[in-house]
C-alpha cells in the first residue's frame, strides 16, 4: 500500500531537514567536546540577557544561517580567509533585529573546521592571562576567547590581522 502524498511530503521533508543537519544544528547548542563550545554563540549569534547582539562569527560556504546576517564587510578577507562585517542578529523568537561588527572565520572553514581550530586555539593557548585566552588556529591566525562561568567556551573568534602591503 502506498502512503498518501501528504504523508510522503512530510517523511521526505524531514528525511531533507534530518540529512541536512537543519533540526540537528539548531538544537546543539554546546558541542561535544572538552572544554564544550557554544555552538550557537559562534554559528547563529545570541541576544544576551542584557537585549545585546553577540557572536555569529562562522559562515560555512558564506551562507548566513536563520536569525544572522550580513550586513556589509568592513574589512575583505586577508590572505588567510579572515574577515570582519557588520551583522545583524535577532533571538530565536523572532525579536527585533539587532546590529554588531563580528570578525569571522574563513568561509570555507566548514563547522567541524571551525571547532577543530578553536580546539586547537585552546590547546595551545598563552599561559598566563586567563580571560580573555588567545592560541593559534592551526591554519596561520590566532583565536581569541572566553569561558563560561561552567568552563566551557562561551564565545571564541578569529583575530583579524590586515595583510601587508609587499
Amino acid at each position: 500500500m502506498m502512503p498518501s502524498p501528504g504523508r510522503l511530503l512530510t517523511a521526505l521533508l524531514l528525511t531533507g531537514l534530518l540529512l541536512c543537519g537543519g533540526w540537528a544544528r539548531a538544537e546543539q547548542h554546546w558541542s561535544s567536546t572538552s572544554p564544550q563550545i557554544n555552538l550557537r554563540h559562534i554559528f547563529q549569534g545570541e541576544i544576551n540577557r542584557h537585549g545585546k547582539p553577540t557572536g555569529f562569527h562562522s559562515r560555512p560556504g558564506g551562507r548566513d544561517p536563520e536569525g544572522a546576517y550580513v550586513l556589509h564587510g568592513e574589512s575583505p578577507p586577508n590572505r588567510v580567509g579572515v574577515y570582519t562585517a557588520r551583522v545583524a542578529v535577532r533571538d530565536g523568537r523572532g525579536g527585533p533585529w539587532r546590529e554588531k561588527f563580528s570578525s569571522f572565520f574563513p568561509d570555507q572553514f566548514d563547522r567541524e573546521q571551525v571547532v577543530a581550530a578553536i580546539l586547537h586555539a585552546w590547546q595551545h593557548r598563552d599561559s598566563g592571562k586567563e580571560q580573555p585566552w588567545r592560541g593559534p588556529s592551526g591554519h596561520g591566525f590566532d583565536i581569541q576567547g572566553y569561558l563560561s562561568p561552567q568552563g566551557g567556551i562561551q564565545t571564541a573568534f578569529p583575530v583579524y590581522r590586515k595583510d601587508r602591503s609587499p
